[in-house]
Formats: structure tokens, C-alpha cells, sequence
């Protein structure tokens, strides 16, 4: 279960002033949980977060308050998913089962290109990847993923055909939550995605 905070410990994690977490809340762009007997703000720790990290990133665009609360509304009700895979058949065979195995909403990219773009447009909450992917490095995806604070709550399954030691150790010092052998096990994939969404299996 997600822990309380007050705004000073919210804006500390979020890397904001607490000024910008008073502001948010006027606006009604963050939800307050509870409060103290002293009527001091508490914030749930997991929502106030997922949302700010939305918030600054669409601010920083220009958008206005009420697309801002728009797009709130569009993204943290459902959890979203990104598959990176150059094979359409993976590809697909992936956004299939998740769409089918567990409650996401699921976008697919083929190339470096268009998951960079959708990384930063459409901020998911796991990133499913091919560490191997042809003309980009993997790896270098998700340590450039974990420098930007917008985008550090992601969580990244990384798929990969050379299941050693080695590779495994070099998956997770990039930065990735967990890892996934190629040809892979259907549900062993449901499992691994549905705990690192914190979301029940269908």
C-alpha cells in the first residue's frame, strides 16, 4: 500500500518546491489523501508522483491547466505499456497477450526512433524492450531513461535472446527491473508485467 506523505516529503521526492505541489493542488491537478490533526496536506505517495511526473512534463510543453487535467484524466486511469521490438511477430504476439492477459492500454515500436518519441510523449508505466534491438543499443535506452527525472518511475522488462549470467547482470547496471529470455514463456511474461504494474492478472 502506497505511504502518506506531507508536501515537504512529496516535493522532496518529486524534485520540486513545495510551492508547485500547493499550486498543483489548488488547480486540481493532485488529490489530497488525508490530512493531520494539525490540517497539514497528505498525498498518496504512488499517485501524487505518477502525476507529477505527467504535470511538469506537459507544463514544460506549454500546455495549459485544463489540457494538462486532460490528459491526467487520459493517462492515470488505465495503466500504460510500450513494446520496443524489431521483430513485428514478437512484436505483436506481446501487445496481443497484454491487451488480452492483463487491464493496460498497449503501444508498439518497431525502431529507436519512434520509441524515443513515444518514451517521452507518452510517458508508459513499463516499457517492455528488446535489449537487442538492430541499429540501437538497448542498453543504452533504458541508462538514458533513468537520467531523466520525468521518466524514473518507469519500469523496464527487458526481453533478451543470450540468456547468461553476464547479459543478466548488464540488463539490471542499466538500469532495467527485470528481464525476460527469449523465446519467451507467455506467462511467465503476464507474471513478470503484472508485478511490476501492480496489477491483477484476467
Amino acid at each position: 500500500m502506497s505511504e502518506l506523505l506531507r508536501i515537504s516529503e512529496i516535493a522532496k521526492k518529486a524534485g520540486v518546491l513545495p510551492s508547485k505541489i500547493r499550486y498543483y493542488t489548488d488547480m486540481g491537478l493532485l488529490n489530497v489523501a488525508d490530512q493531520t490533526e494539525g490540517g497539514h496536506r497528505l498525498y498518496n505517495e504512488q499517485e501524487a508522483l505518477q502525476k507529477l511526473n505527467i504535470i511538469e512534463f506537459h507544463s514544460k510543453k506549454g500546455l495549459t491547466i485544463d489540457k494538462i487535467k486532460a490528459e491526467l484524466e487520459r493517462t492515470v486511469t488505465k495503466k500504460k505499456i510500450l513494446v520496443i521490438d524489431d521483430e513485428p511477430e514478437v512484436t505483436q504476439l506481446v501487445e496481443d497477450v497484454l491487451k488480452n492477459k492483463i487491464d493496460a492500454e498497449v503501444k508498439v515500436a518497431y525502431d529507436g526512433f519512434t520509441a524515443g518519441r513515444l518514451i517521452t510523449e507518452y510517458i508508459p508505466d513499463l516499457i517492455v524492450l528488446d535489449i537487442m534491438l538492430s541499429g540501437v543499443n538497448g542498453f543504452e535506452i533504458c541508462k538514458q531513461i533513468r537520467t531523466l527525472p520525468f521518466l524514473k518511475d518507469i519500469k523496464i522488462l527487458a526481453m533478451t535472446g543470450y540468456d547468461s549470467p553476464d547479459i543478466k547482470q548488464k540488463i539490471f547496471d542499466a538500469g532495467a527491473n527485470d528481464f525476460l529470455a527469449k523465446p519467451m514463456d507467455i506467462a511467465v511474461l503476464i507474471e513478470k508485467a503484472s508485478k511490476l504494474l501492480n496489477l491483477e492478472k484476467k
